[in-house]
Formats: structure tokens, C-alpha cells, sequence
């Protein structure tokens, strides 16, 4: 249809539970695809043959690890597994193990020929947000000429639907390498990672590297006149500027590669513990890798040693020899100020930022967030069933329900479609009716049964309750307060009894529940319609936690006898809800390090440049004390400056840090406010720290007996 097109692949996923004899496992990662699957994508098989035959109906092809998982060291190839206590399917192909990073991944695969058998609605389901599409362009075409094309796909296939249905569908083209940390739709097939996490703590290492730089830079500025006379007897044996120059230079590269050596072989050995602390399939390119350490290498010694060399490089030999130490110069003193001033608006903005990620993180966990998530067991519902009927099917449920209300400390259950945590797949279009006008959006669809709202603490805000009958209400909908204004209805009381459609079907509206957050509080709670249809996703028990570890086996007990075959698998909906966070408190926890980090490397510096201060001021701290200069006197005079410095960072931080934290805190619907006290805690700390590193070298010094000072004057 379109020249830019080179190929092309779809593909359906879904969960099951897959046999092979004695074994059953709950896989989430099944794929349904087209036979074009492996022309796009470089999954290379490990067995079996790679031709049109491999994804035919009922063949299957799984992975290296699935292999294992089901077969052991049998060999799978022609082996039949069953899917969802039904289907038999043919192992046909073992593909590699598919690599940690990768943008997809899968367990099993099998051929999108055979939902099409089970229905032809799979071959044209256009509105469908569980069939993914991608396209392979041609070399040389342009993807926005060929977005631009897109709208003519629904136009051609279902677009007398969308005119009479007041509906609108639109298609986008996303780069495959921008999914991963870029795209912000719905439904991706993984977790997608956050550019934004990713670019800050980039900048973060960054900015800790430079302040060990500038340490170096200050540290060997300051002490440049201890090499004074190596200077001016290598001038006066013939030594030029330029070999002053290559000697220091050379010194700060040798530093900097035994720093690069320890630094890479600290990353090798600690590599697995980050990807354990991280949960995420951190992976090194070596030649990057080597890249990045030629690159750091040159810079670093460049940047490093350039300064000191010039500088040194230029001291007077006859000045030197003749005993007399050079002035430091006045731009150097600027220079070792500055930079001092630099780490320390670092560390400020470091600890800062730390404060407000850890307040924001600890707030997301206790927030009100609309329902009840506390004492809630969540069962993963059974995908094998004995119903043959929906009849059969409601008969065995209400059943199992009854048995599980009548255990001690179980107070509510509900059959539902989704929970608070995941995300919500099933979705419907409806609007107001209005003659001649596109009013209809999609929203968000829960499936529920009418102990629901019960379970899980949710209040109506006007209306009623489903009632247990579900033919009677079939065309009734339950609307969450934010579909009110999306729908631009006024308010709860009067909106009850309206009409939505979608085509030609019309539901009225029950009832109106509050608000809650389905996610987590980086977004505003979206528009939800909830439907009186018990659904067999997911199972919430309401309990009393005391004595859980006696209440599950007997829930297990009775699962087993109304839904053999399938697996008892159960999680506690606040661990799973708060799950949504531990990526955010795995950036919490790196910021904290890098913080802390970075206050040390400052440290080490300012306490280096603080001893060679004192140093050069010690004959000057001996005639002080000796005309009665008390030690609180010599602190403060040693201190003082140094103080300064910090109170200059302090005064740069605290703008820059609020303007970057106001920034990150965008990425959040509800969010903590930007106190004052959280910059003056940061700028406490940081003087604090300061001033202790400094005053261990000023006491030194100021409870020396002045005579060792003033001996030799």
C-alpha cells in the first residue's frame, strides 16, 4: 500500500498456563505472531529451521531458557505443550537467549493464524491496544512522509465505523530505539526506563568527577611552591618551559590512567551487585568501555595538569635559588576560591536535591490515595476453567466466593478485571449523544462484580450500587468523578440517570464513585467506567492480616478444589502497589551515594587546601599566640575565609536548585512543596561538614606552643 513499507510484522500478547506432563508454569510473556516476525527481528534460533513453516498453526517456538524450564535436557523438538488446558501446540524452534536489554522479549511464541482461527475479528482489529504493529521501511524513505500517509489506514478499512460512530483513530510512527526510554503511550510491551533518570544521574557522575578534578587542580596549585626550587635547578641545568610542561603533564596522566585502571576494575567487580541493587540488565561494552577510558585519560589529564604546569612552569630560577620562595599569584588564589566555592554549590545542590527525592518518594507511599490497599490478598485468577457456560462459570464462582467468606478473618472478596497497580488494557468508546457531533472518547473499562467498591473502600458520590442481578443492569455504567468533566457533565447529583453511546448501543449512568489512583501519583487519576461483569483476572480478599500464615493454606485449599490445574498464585496488593515506586527509590538511593560521594571528595580537597593554608600562616598563628591571642581567636582567623567560600556556594545552590528540583518534581501529578527549611538543612549540613573538616586543621595549629613556630626567627 505504501513504497516507504519494506515489511511488516504484528503480533498479540497475552498470559497463559502451559503443560508438558507433570509441569504447569503461568507464562507472561506469550507472544501471537506473524510469520514475517523473525524477517524483522534478528532472533536467531538455536534448533529447529528457520523457513515459513515455523510459525504455522499450532507450531511453537520458545526459548533457550523456557526449554530448560519444561524439557530439561530433553531434546523439545517435536514435543507437544499445551496452552491453557486446550490447545496443543508442536515445538518447532528453540530460539538464543534472548539478551537482557532487549526492547521485547517472550517466552513462547506461536502463530497469529491461530487467534484468527478462533476469530476473525484478530484480522481486523484495528482498534485493538494489545496488537502491536511495526513496520521495517524501506532504506532511504522518509518515516514523515510515510506518518503523514497513516491516516488512510482506518480511512480505508474502518471508516464508515468511525463516521457513524462519531470515532476518530489515529496512527503514529515511533522510532524502535526511542521506545525504550522516549515513548510515553500506554500498554508497552516492558517497563519503560526514564530519560530523565538516566540523563540526571549522568550529569551527576559528571559533576562528581569534576569536583575530584578541581581537587587536583587546587591540591597542586597550592602546592607548586613546595617544587619550586626542582624548578629552578632543572631551568638553570637547561630545561625548557615546554619540558617542565611535558614532565607535569606526564605526572598528572600516569595519575589519572592508575585512577582509570582502579576505577574500571571497581566497575567489573561491582557490576553484578549494581544490577541486583538496580533490578535492571546492566551491560558493558567493552569497546566503549575502552573508549570512554582513552577519552577520560586525555581529558583528564589535560584538564588536570595543564593548569599546575603552566603555572609551574613559569617560576623565576634565580628568585628560587636565592632562597626566596615565589608570591603565589593573585589569579591562582582566585582560581583555588573558586574553585573551592564550585564543589561546595555542588555538594549543596547534591544534598539538596537528595532531601527533596527521598521527602518525594516517602510521600507517593503514604499519600491518601483514594481506596484501601492495606489487608488485601490478590489471586491471580485461573485460566483453566470446568464452565463450559457462563452460567456454569458464575455457579463455580459464586461458590468459591461463598467458601472463602465463610473462613475466619476474610470480611470481602471480589472478582475483578483489574487492580489498583496495573494497567488497565480494556478500554471503550463512548460519548454524550449529540446529533451530527464527534462527542465519543475512549475510556478506561473495569470489569467488576458488585463487592467491589466494598472491598476496596470506594465511595459513591452519588447513585447506587450494582446489584447482584447482572442481565438487569448489562446496560448500566458506574463512572469515576474524573470522567464527569471529561464528559462535561457538571456535577455527580444531576448526572445520574444520563446517557452515554457507543454506535448504536446506549448505557445509563448508575452511579458516580470517587477518585483513586489506578497508578501511581505521577499522573492524575484518568477517566474509568466500571461494568457489573465479574471478571476471572484477579480475585481481592479483604482480610485481618494477624494469623495470615494460617489463612493461606486454607484459601489454597479451597482454590484447588474449584479450579484444578491452575496454579495458586497470590500477592499482597500494598507491596504490589508500592512496587511502582522502587524505581524511584533506586534513584533516591544513587543520588544519596553520589551526594555523599561528592561531600567527601570536597572534604578531602578542602582539607588538603586547609592544612597548606595553615601551613604558610603557621609563624603568623606563633607571634598571634604570643601576644595573647586566645585559641577561639586563631579558629576563627583560620576558618573564616574558608567559611566564606561556602557561604557563597550556599548563596549560588540554593537558585539552581530549586529551578532544577521544580523541574524533576514536573515529572509528578502530586508532588512535595519546596520548603525553605529544605535549603537551609542543606546549607547547615554542608557548613557543618566544612567546618569541621577545616577546624581539625586549625586546632592543630592553633594549640601548637608557639615556640616551635618562632624557633629559628
Amino acid at each position: 500500500m505504501f513504497p516507504e513499507v519494506e515489511d511488516y510484522t504484528r503480533f498479540y500478547r497475552t498470559e497463559s498456563l502451559v503443560k508438558y506432563g507433570d509441569k504447569t508454569f503461568k507464562e507472561k510473556n506469550i507472544l501471537y505472531a506473524q510469520s514475517s516476525f523473525f524477517e524483522i527481528f534478528s532472533f536467531p534460533l538455536s534448533d529447529g529451521k528457520l523457513d515459513s513453516s515455523i510459525l504455522a498453526i499450532n507450531h511453537a517456538v520458545i526459548t533457550e531458557e523456557t526449554a530448560r524450564k519444561y524439557f530439561g535436557n530433553e531434546n523439545p523438538l517435536g514435543k507437544m505443550i499445551t496452552i491453557d488446558g486446550a490447545n496443543d501446540f508442536e515445538v518447532a524452534g528453540i530460539v538464543k537467549s534472548i539478551p537482557e536489554n532487549s526492547h521485547f522479549k517472550f517466552d513462547i511464541l506461536l502463530s497469529y493464524e491461530n487467534l484468527i482461527k478462533s476469530s476473525r475479528g484478530w484480522d481486523n482489529s484495528w482498534v485493538s491496544e494489545r496488537v502491536y504493529s511495526y513496520i521495517l521501511i524501506t532504506p532511504g524513505a522518509d518515516a514523515k512522509a510515510l506518518e503523514a500517509k497513516l491516516p488512510q489506514i482506518p480511512e480505508a478499512f474502518i471508516g464508515k465505523f468511525m463516521k457513524d460512530a462519531f470515532f476518530l483513530l489515529e496512527y503514529k510512527l515511533v522510532k524502535l530505539t526511542d521506545i525504550h526510554l522516549h515513548s510515553s503511550v500506554s500498554n508497552e510491551l516492558e517497563v519503560n526506563g526514564n530519560y530523565r533518570s538516566v540523563f540526571s544521574l549522568g550529569i551527576v557522575a559528571l559533576l562528581v568527577l569534576l569536583i575530584g578534578f578541581v581537587n587536583y587542580i587546587n591540591l597542586a596549585t597550592s602546592r607548586s611552591i613546595e617544587r619550586a626550587h626542582e624548578v629552578g635547578i632543572r631551568k638553570v641545568t637547561g630545561a625548557s618551559k615546554q619540558d617542565l610542561v611535558f614532565q607535569f603533564l606526564t605526572e598528572s596522566a600516569l595519575l589519572n590512567l592508575i585512577a582509570l585502571i582502579i576505577s574500571i576494575t571497581g566497575v567489573l567487580l561491582l557490576l553484578p551487585f549494581f544490577k541486583q541493587v538496580m533490578q535492571s540488565p546492566l551491560q558493558l561494552d567493552y569497546f566503549m568501555v575502552l573508549l570512554l577510558f582513552i577519552l577520560l585519560l586525555v581529558s583528564g589529564s589535560l584538564f588536570t595538569g595543564l593548569l599546575p604546569a603552566v603555572y609551574i612552569s613559569h617560576f623565576a630560577p634565580g628568585l628560587v635559588l636565592k632562597g626566596k620562595n615565589p608570591t603565589e599569584a593573585r589569579w591562582v588564589r582566585l582560581l583555588k576560591n573558586f574553585l573551592v566555592v564550585f564543589q561546595f554549590t555542588v555538594s549543596i545542590i547534591l544534598i539538596t536535591g537528595t532531601i527533596i527525592i527521598y521527602r518525594q518518594v516517602n510521600f507517593m507511599r503514604n499519600h491518601d490515595l483514594g481506596f484501601i490497599k492495606e489487608g488485601l490478598i490478590v489471586l491471580d485468577g485461573p485460566r483453566i476453567l470446568r464452565a463450559n457456560t457462563y452460567e456454569s462459570y458464575m455457579k463455580t464462582l459464586e461458590s468459591f466466593k461463598n467458601e472463602i467468606l465463610a473462613l475466619s478473618g476474610v470480611s470481602n472478596i471480589t472478582a475483578s478485571s483489574n487492580v489498583p497497580g496495573t494497567e488497565i488494557k480494556n478500554s471503550r468508546v463512548f460519548g454524550i449523544p449529540v446529533e451530527g457531533r464527534n462527542t465519543e472518547k475512549r475510556i478506561d473499562v473495569y470489569y467488576i462484580d458488585n463487592h467491589f467498591f466494598d472491598t476496596y473502600g470506594l465511595t459513591l458520590r452519588a447513585g447506587e450500587n450494582y446489584q447482584a442481578s447482572i442481565e438487569e443492569e448489562s446496560k448500566k455504567i458506574i463512572i469515576n468523578e474524573s470522567a464527569l468533566s471529561y464528559y462535561g457533565f457538571e456535577e455527580p447529583v444531576s448526572t445520574i440517570g444520563k446517557i452515554l453511546r457507543s454506535g448504536n448501543q446506549e448505557v445509563t449512568i448508575k452511579a458516580i464513585v470517587n477518585d483513586f489512583n489506578q497508578q501511581s501519583l505521577k499522573q492524575l487519576p484518568s477517566p474509568i467506567a466500571f461494568f457489573n461483569q465479574p471478571a476471572n483476572t484477579f480475585y481481592t480478599i479483604k482480610v485481618n492480616m494477624t494469623g495470615i500464615e494460617h489463612l493461606l493454606p486454607e484459601l489454597e485449599k479451597i482454590w484447588n478444589s474449584h479450579y484444578p490445574g491452575n496454579p495458586f498464585d497470590y500477592f499482597f496488593l500494598d507491596d504490589f502497589y508500592n512496587e511502582q515506586y522502587s524505581a524511584d527509590e533506586r534513584f533516591s538511593g544513587l543520588f544519596l551515594a553520589s551526594s555523599i560521594l561528592a561531600i567527601i571528595i570536597a572534604c578531602l580537597g578542602l582539607s588538603g587546601l586547609s592544612a597548606y593554608s595553615i601551613s604558610r600562616r603557621t609563624k603568623e598563628v606563633g607571634i598571634r599566640k604570643t601576644n595573647g591571642a586566645r585559641i577561639l581567636q586563631v579558629l576563627i582567623l583560620l576558618n573564616k575565609d574558608f567559611m566564606k567560600w561556602v557561604g557563597i556556594a550556599f548563596v549560588i545552590a540554593v537558585p539552581v536548585a530549586l529551578f532544577i528540583m521544580n523541574k524533576w518534581l514536573e515529572n509528578y501529578a502530586y508532588r512535595v512543596e519546596l520548603s525553605w527549611w529544605i535549603f537551609v538543612i542543606a546549607g547547615i549540613i554542608a557548613f557543618t561538614i566544612a567546618l569541621i573538616t577545616v577546624s581539625w586543621q586549625s586546632w592543630r595549629a592553633a594549640t601548637r606552643n608557639p615556640v616551635e613556630a618562632l624557633r629559628y626567627e
